[in-house]
């Protein structure tokens, strides 16, 4: 296939270390990279690549972009662990698609409803005064002919991942907890709507925490906006089946790390009380023991 310009990984984070072996030959200075994914995925697809290691003659900057490092910080949005690293391409962007879509052949996706993607930079080779704005504009215009209607650029790749797993840890969740139920189930019934309510909060504690850490302005704090937003949309949804209750229903690996248990240890870490949660993922992670998954 050759070296790209862009490459886009829409993998399950249940195959995240095969991403490694399938990108890494598509890598040169200047590529832009696109993971489309659940989850807290974005600081260890970054290890994983450089792991991987680059090219005879391809490494970006060397002595000299070591000594850039030393003396420089991050662009907004990107986290220090990250944006310090990177060597083996331009950048890496995390995607966020909020959309209900379900594979039901190969090559033959039923989109059932919504569509949104969101888009941040998380991490970049270069960290000087443009560089936001410069992968920004690459990224725009690579989607501008596409009349994607929902295309939301993100400026915080933390808040952008947090704000997505506002969906993914309730529904998701329940949706496996339960043994297996559709959207409509969730949010029709009394007690489980409440649940999700719950769990939405203790995402954004957890959301906001984490931000808080990194040094973000309280102005970019999730809240009630996001909360209401979650519910409007699942309540739109019908009878959809979530990715991970899917995965369940047929015995598949389920996107446990790094989208349920990753967030708890953040949240542990942070000391943010996640009770509600912790108990999901407890009865997720049993399922995958009793079941070999």
């Amino acid at each position: 296939m050759g070296k790209a310009d862009w490459v886009i990984v829409a993998l399950k984070s249940t195959a995240l270390s095969a991403a490694p072996a399938l990108v890494r030959p598509l890598l040169k200075p200047t590529t832009r990279v696109l993971a489309i994914m659940n989850g807290l995925v974005d600081e260890d697809l970054v290890q994983m690549l450089e792991e991987q290691g680059c090219p005879e003659g391809e490494e970006r900057g060397g002595g000299e972009r070591a000594e850039q490092e030393a003396h420089s910080s991050p662009p907004a949005g990107v986290t220090a662990a990250s944006a310090s690293k990177l060597t083996c391409c331009a950048a890496t962007f995390g995607g966020m698609a909020l959309v209900c879509c379900n594979k039901i052949a190969p090559g033959h996706v039923d989109h059932s409803y919504a569509g949104k993607l969101t888009v941040a930079l998380a991490s970049s080779s270069d960290d000087g005064p443009n560089v936001e704005f410069t992968h920004r504009e690459a990224m725009e215009d690579l989607w501008r002919d596409i009349n994607i209607e929902y295309f939301v650029y993100e400026e915080n790749i933390v808040r952008g991942r947090w704000s997505k797993m506002c969906w993914n840890l309730p529904f998701n969740g329940i949706s496996v907890a339960m043994g297996g139920i559709t959207i409509d189930k969730v949010v029709t019934d009394p007690g489980l709507r409440r649940l999700a309510y719950v769990v939405i909060d203790e995402t954004i504690s957890a959301a906001n925490a984490d931000l808080e850490s990194r040094g973000a302005n309280p102005s970019m704090f999730l809240g009630q906006a996001e909360k209401d937003a979650m519910m409007t949309l699942s309540d739109g949804m019908g009878p959809y089946k979530t990715s991970t209750m899917l995965d369940f229903t047929h015995r598949r690996p389920m996107e446990v790390q790094y989208l349920f248990r990753k967030a708890v240890e953040r949240a542990n870490r942070l000391n943010v009380p996640v009770p509600h949660l912790e108990t999901l993922v407890t009865q997720i992670e049993a399922f995958q023991r009793f079941y070999g998954l």
